[in-house]
């Protein structure tokens, strides 16, 4: 899924610094050549690799209204557990597909292996189309590398049986509340978890968004790189309490097998998550359909609606495509499609970047799952209170890695301060300027 609004306060940059790696990589093939392979041929085949739930359908809708341009969907693992993998493997041996899902985050390190296709010429006129900080992030040193589809406004997954089960009145509204919750609900069973605790890169980025500070910032061409700053310790402390006292799941996140056994025995109460996490639990847990509602994402003071953003992806072209104008046409298709939107959000829970998408009827449908509620509703306020301070930095496939293999063996404070560290020495090692804070 991951591991995958009117949003115009938001905002996702890639930063100054990205001219380095506009340096570092050149498309295979110019734009004319390719536009010229294409116009020549009558029709039009390629291929599109991603993991969305949804891309299939969206895929088939595609090809039913262009028979001249047929795009053929392969289902690959997400990004971070083993597509980009498969995606630059591909590239190495001269059988990449055309397209490809490719998460904000992950754009810049794509760039710097020469994987992506600049498509401005083609995307001009679709990006205003799309939310700015969405073309920002899909974007470096001016130029474009991929059509935005979706963001990942988060917000807090509760079980309302169990919170009535154990005197709960209401969802925390506080990060302060939700260790209270905690406390209480170990106190009268322990063998009940509140929620679950980090487990990688994506939960801490996810998390320390919400506190206003970046991991990643720019100062004329140099990267700097704030992983250990006040606000992901102030993260790493609040959960690394919850996880020494044994009041938060260790062992598993959605969508974990654990975690799904322990949500089916009544054992997990609640998850902190993104809006596309809604097909995972209505697909993996049918059975506990109507006992799942939907609330704000807890905040660090009372009062305040600060929430953050998890994942979103754009459908970038691929170096070498000989195809790329059709490509571009098949991904601003997939993102601005009326019909392709309503089968992203339904199928995908993919919450829409297209401006236009935010009106889709489906946005304020009851859901039947959460007991009726209207889930987007939720999910349109978060996105309208995320922080404007994030920048996406050039090697977060490296920081997923690290992150992931530190929270394994030590604190939350050990892993940032590990993870500080090689991301420095990895960006050293790419021949980028680069400085600790």
């Amino acid at each position: 899924m991951r591991k995958f609004k009117r949003a115009s306060t938001s905002r996702v940059t890639v930063g100054t610094a990205v001219v380095s790696l506009a340096l570092l990589a050149t498309t295979g093939c110019s734009s004319s050549d390719a536009a010229g392979d294409a116009a020549q041929a009558k029709s039009v085949s390629m291929e599109f690799w991603g993991w969305a739930p949804g891309y299939d359908k969206i895929t088939a809708q595609w090809n039913a209204a262009h028979p001249d341009i047929k795009v053929t969907f392969k289902q690959i693992p997400s990004g971070a557990k083993g597509g980009y993998d498969q995606m630059t493997n591909a590239l190495t041996a001269g059988k990449a597909p055309c397209l490809a899902q490719v998460t904000y985050n992950d754009i810049p390190s794509m760039l710097v292996k020469n994987a992506l296709m600049d498509i401005t010429s083609y995307a001009s006129g679709d990006t205003g189309k799309y939310l700015d900080w969405t073309v920002a992030a899909s974007s470096a040193g001016g130029k474009v590398y991929g059509i935005p589809v979706d963001t990942g406004p988060m917000a807090l997954f509760y079980r309302t049986d169990l919170f009535k089960k154990f005197g709960i009145s209401k969802p925390p509204a506080t990060w302060e509340e939700y260790a209270a919750d905690a406390a209480k609900v170990q106190a009268a069973d322990p063998s009940v978890a509140f929620g679950t605790a980090p487990q990688d890169a994506y939960d801490m980025a996810g998390l320390t968004w919400q506190t206003g500070t970046s991991w990643f910032g720019t100062k004329g061409d140099s990267w700097q790189v704030s992983i250990d700053n006040p606000g992901t310790r102030k993260v790493a402390t609040f959960w690394q309490g919850l996880k020494d006292k044994k009041q938060v799941m260790n062992n598993g996140n959605a969508w974990d097998p654990n975690f799904d056994k322990a949500s089916e025995a009544g054992k997990v109460m609640t998850f902190v998550n993104a809006a596309w996490a809604v097909p995972g639990v209505k697909g993996d847990l049918k059975d506990l359909s109507g006992k799942w509602a939907v609330a704000p994402m807890p905040t660090w003071a009372a009062g305040d609606l600060t929430s953050s953003n998890s994942g979103g992806s754009a459908t970038s072209v691929l170096t070498g495509c000989k195809t790329p104008k059709e490509a571009e046409r098949f991904a601003a298709f997939l993102s601005g499609n009326p019909d392709a939107v309503s089968t992203g959000i339904s199928v995908g829970g993919l919450y829409p970047a297209s401006k236009a998408g935010l009106d889709n009827p489906l946005l304020s449908q009851g859901d039947p799952y959460f007991g009726g509620q209207k889930i987007y509703e939720v999910f349109k306020q978060s996105a309208a209170h995320i922080p404007t301070t994030w920048v996406v930095g050039p090697t977060f496939g490296q920081v997923e890695a690290d992150y992931s293999d530190a929270i394994g063996t030590g604190t939350y404070a050990q892993a940032t301060t590990t993870v500080q560290q090689k991301t420095v020495d990895k960006i050293k090692s790419l021949g980028l300027s680069v400085t600790g804070g």
